[in-house]
């Protein structure tokens, strides 16, 4: 059966998502953050019998590329990447010295595997703000985060909008952005920017856009930084999920998440789920 299905990994405070089309199991993922004793890659090598057919990188930093050790090795390895270039000396300085490694790693995990865009049964684009640009129009210190990839992924009547670390000045300007609203139009799941907090909540995208049916946000637990509009029917259509209106699930409040998309009838459906635990894939 043609099926979709998104996981979000519960990966604490970074972002790591698995997109799988069914029957062919072409699987995307977006970007390499982990936890403590859990790492995607090994949950779908291990109890999925998958690998990555596409790893896409949004951006190198530290959370997002937690499980880059696992990607390195070749029975977990993507077999394909694509990310955009950065001077990547400067990206170590700005990490926590105990941090810097991952960005060594990740230097040795592109020279390793091949650059190639996504090629499944679905189409996917990505938006960004070269390096250069972000870096003149957002600040030394937040172009990083400014030139994230923001992915917008359509399978069949499916839309996902994936957002990265972009804070609001970044997403407000895809908003006016004539071919970036062209594609968002009509995003039914919302991935949400910068882990759902305050500075990169876009206010304007339900005006802009139109609401998602739902936001989905990867971040830590006790983070205190969740902007509470993104619970709001204000900013979405809202889904039921158990008997209540759900406008936002969360990895903190919800653990894992996982939404499969299909047809029934020639009308498509969902369903979403939620798991504190994967399995023993470590």
């Amino acid at each position: 059966m043609d099926m979709l299905e998104l996981i979000l990994f519960r990966v604490g405070h970074g972002l790591s998502l698995a997109l799988i089309e069914h029957p062919a199991n072409y699987v995307t993922l977006v970007d390499l953050g982990a936890d403590s004793g859990f790492t995607p890659l090994k949950y779908l090598a291990l109890i999925r019998r998958l690998r990555p057919d596409v790893l896409y990188v949004t951006h190198p930093h530290a959370d997002h590329l937690a499980d880059v050790e696992t990607a390195l090795q070749e029975h977990f390895r993507p077999d394909a990447i694509y990310y955009h270039d950065y001077d990547w000396r400067d990206v170590a300085a700005r990490e926590k010295p105990e941090c810097r490694w991952l960005v060594t790693q990740f230097q040795k995990l592109i020279a390793t595997i091949p650059m190639r865009r996504y090629n499944g049964a679905a189409e996917l684009n990505e938006w960004y703000y070269p390096v250069d640009i972000a870096r003149k129009h957002f600040g030394d210190a937040a172009y990083v985060n400014a030139s994230s990839l923001f992915l917008i992924y359509t399978w069949k009547d499916f839309k996902i909008s994936i957002a990265s670390d972009q804070e609001s000045s970044v997403a407000e300007g895809y908003l006016k952005t004539e071919g970036f609203l062209k594609e968002a139009s009509g995003t039914n799941i919302l991935i949400a920017p910068h882990h759902g907090h305050k500075n990169g909540f876009p206010c304007s995208w339900p005006s802009i856009i139109g609401k998602p049916a739902i936001t989905l946000i990867s971040v830590q637990e006790r983070d205190p930084h969740v902007h509470t509009g993104y619970s709001s029917a204000a900013f979405a259509s809202g889904v039921p999920i158990d008997g209540k209106t759900r406008y936002s699930l969360t990895t903190r409040q919800d653990g894992n998440l996982f939404v499969r998309m299909w047809y029934e009838n020639s009308k498509p459906v969902w369903s979403f789920e939620q798991s504190l635990s994967l399995g023993a894939a470590r």
